[in-house]
């Protein structure tokens, strides 16, 4: 357990393992000597099931990175709301012009881009393709709840890791990680 994961579980993030992934403890790895600097965050999918809260991880990513502005985007306009640091925007992740729309008016500085969106494979690719080229070259780009790998066979321009996040056996229980590939000199 991690300073993250507490904060996840106080906001009822289903990225905690006291809920249902260990996403927590992978993030808290990846950022935890960048919190100070981390600036902007992105993600996909606001949670619009009943059963957990909408924007919890956009309030955890708020408190875990205090310097940090936090942007949502989800096709469901209801779930649209705005607190202090945190921006949402109705994007439908299936659409090549939303997406781009929405990296206008958040800018291309993001430091950490989660797509926890429709879990469409399809949905995943196309919204990687379209985001990644968009964004500065040192961006995390996260595609959570990974049910089928095939969506790495349309990723090879990237680099990317494969993490199983639990010893439960959620066929979505992997996240990919995809970086830009540095250029050899």
């Amino acid at each position: 357990m991690t300073e993250l994961c507490d904060i996840a579980w106080k906001y009822k993030t289903d990225k905690c393992p006291q809920i249902k992934h260990h996403y927590t403890e992978f993030y808290y790895d990846m950022f935890k000597d960048r919190r100070m600097t981390v600036r902007k965050v992105i993600e996909i999918g606001l949670c619009g099931d009943p059963y957990y809260v909408v924007g919890a991880s956009l309030y955890m990513w708020k408190e875990w990175f205090p310097n940090a502005k936090i942007f949502g985007a989800d096709i469901d306009a209801e779930l649209m709301f705005s607190d202090e640091r945190i921006e949402t925007f109705l994007c439908d992740q299936s659409s090549d012009n939303d997406l781009k729309n929405l990296i206008q008016h958040t800018g291309t500085d993001i430091d950490l881009f989660i797509d926890d969106g429709s879990h469409i494979p399809a949905h995943q690719v196309l919204t990687c393709q379209t985001v990644m080229p968009l964004l500065d070259k040192d961006i995390v780009y996260v595609i959570e709840d990974v049910g089928n790998l095939d969506i790495l066979n349309h990723l090879t321009d990237y680099d990317c890791q494969v993490l199983r996040v639990s010893h439960r056996r959620y066929n979505d229980d992997r996240m990919v990680v995809v970086r830009n590939k540095h250029e050899q000199s």
